[in-house]
């Protein structure tokens, strides 16, 4: 059990250390691509927030009104001409012939993330380079299906935007680039586009939340607005 706990918070350790390269990575691009990127982001923290939820919701000590939990962090907010995709990002470490998580890390931390009203939630799962196209088929193309396909093809239609990527490191940093999974003549091809912050590379969201609609989700959703507003005034 401790031997798994260490590898959790390596794992976590990591994850917020590419978090960090990828904000870096899409500052650094011209033109812009977001006109703010928040990471980190704790919203759970905030007392007025957290009322807020309690009030919409009702206090978790309520039985017979029991409240959501809180995301207790949301890894990356990309917003752009007024709207805002939250970002679930998940690394998945090579161990032996699998890797180190669960096929279904991070989805239900992603479908959480639409109670706060974003326009859109996505999950990125982010892969070394030494994992085999076997794995990257199975855990990435399986997933895209399980999320997107329809109900005859075993998916679930959510509403979620997902992309799987490899991670790669340069002279100049890291590297992040998508993956477009192909299946030619029973062999498995695993096409590697643009990185994700090239000016070039759409970073597209078919997906809409369609919480949006709910009266206590635009609530959260402008308290959510006003606190991202003053966190990053205290940070200037």
């Amino acid at each position: 059990m401790e031997a798994k706990i260490k590898q959790e918070l390596k794992i976590k350790q990591i994850e917020k250390i590419l978090t960090r390269e990828l904000k870096k990575k899409f500052d650094e691009t011209s033109p812009r691509k977001f006109d703010k990127i928040h990471i980190f982001a704790k919203p759970f923290r905030n007392p007025y927030l957290k009322k807020l939820w309690n009030n919409l919701y009702g206090p978790r000590i309520q039985l017979h009104k029991i409240a959501p939990p809180l995301q207790p962090e949301i890894d990356m907010i990309l917003c752009k001409n007024n709207k805002m995709m939250a970002v679930e990002l998940k690394y998945f470490e090579p161990k032996g012939e699998s890797l180190s998580r669960s096929f279904y890390e991070g989805i239900g931390q992603t479908l959480a993330l639409l109670r706060w009203g974003f326009d859109n939630v996505a999950l990125w799962q982010l892969y070394e380079t030494s994992t085999s196209p076997e794995a990257l088929w199975f855990y990435g193309g399986y997933t895209w299906q399980f999320l997107h396909g329809s109900s005859d093809q075993g998916g679930l239609g959510l509403p979620i935007e997902f992309t799987f990527m490899r991670i790669g490191r340069t002279n100049e940093g890291y590297e992040f680039r998508p993956i477009q999974p192909r299946l030619i003549d029973n062999a498995i091809r695993l096409d590697l586009l643009l990185p994700l912050y090239h000016p070039n590379f759409e970073i597209r969201a078919p997906h809409p939340n369609p919480l949006l609609r709910d009266p206590r989700i635009q609530k959260l959703r402008n308290g959510l607005i006003n606190w991202l507003r003053k966190r990053e005034r205290s940070k200037q």
